[in-house]
């Protein structure tokens, strides 16, 4: 993750009942000059679920519950796109238009976002995640959400989570109205990598000079992982788990916590050295 020479020590990660030990190898880096940065990656990090499939539901129902009937065709696409016919940007864009269909108003798309915003809040949010962010921010780092999360929706949602810095797929307008098409990019993968070095040459942050704390959950998120000061793992997956734990990154895991509605964190990861 970097070119300067890590200092190892070992940790003790403490959720719940589990127990993972792995060694932590923290940087020796000159004193930043901007502001820390701790990115989130959202789905399955921050959230229980992903959030695009749902919220495609989410919008049918409310806008047009006859289109529910495309749903076999979603699953069949989904089936394409394991299958490696179709790109990850070609499913989401034919998702989009079974789904919500060729235009929505720049109105509706607000009032679904902010709707399905609030309800991934009550529903599918990560009681420690929302205290994780609170502690990021409290420490002093400025906090952005990651995600290959439509911008239209993902930015609803990181405002519920007092998130204001966002880097998402961009959709393509035309005029007020939404369409299918995604613009640029996928925000997925190495592409995430290459967009938050966008965003950060856009906020004139120089890299060199600023400390980066990366959260993810899947080894798709490699590139970044690699790209940042710090690694987090996050309710891993069992191939990230195994990177994780090979690399001597931290790993938390918050899938034993309730929801956000259910209250106060309960399953908070702890990393203590040994």
């Amino acid at each position: 993750m970097g070119g300067m020479t890590p200092r190892r020590r070992d940790i003790r990660i403490k959720c719940g009942k589990k127990l993972l030990v792995a060694s932590s190898l923290r940087r020796k880096t000159l004193m930043p000059s901007s502001r820390p940065l701790s990115v989130f990656d959202l789905d399955r990090t921050l959230t229980i679920h992903g959030t695009w499939s749902p919220f495609l539901f989410f919008a049918a129902r409310r806008r047009s519950p006859w289109r529910l009937i495309f749903v076999p065709l979603v699953v069949a696409l989904m089936a394409a796109y394991k299958a490696g016919v179709l790109t990850r940007k070609q499913l989401k864009q034919a998702m989009h238009r079974l789904m919500l269909g060729g235009a929505v108003d720049l109105d509706a798309v607000t009032d679904l976002a902010d709707a399905y915003a609030e309800h991934s809040l009550t529903r599918n949010v990560h009681a420690d995640a929302i205290a994780s962010i609170a502690a990021e921010t409290a420490a002093g780092r400025r906090v952005v959400i990651a995600s290959a999360a439509h911008l239209f929706y993902l930015e609803a949602i990181a405002s519920q989570l007092g998130v204001t810095d966002v880097v998402g797929t961009a959709s393509m307008w035309r005029r007020r109205d939404l369409t299918p098409r995604i613009a640029g990019e996928n925000c997925y993968g190495e592409s995430k990598r290459r967009m938050l070095e966008h965003w950060l040459r856009g906020q004139e942050i120089d890299r060199t000079k600023v400390h980066i704390r990366f959260f993810s959950d899947d080894l798709s998120d490699l590139p970044t992982f690699e790209w940042a000061d710090e690694a987090v793992a996050v309710n891993p997956s069992k191939k990230l788990l195994n990177v994780a734990l090979r690399r001597g990154w931290t790993v938390y895991d918050w899938r034993e916590a309730k929801a956000a509605r259910d209250g106060a964190p309960q399953a908070q990861a702890r990393v203590t050295p040994t």
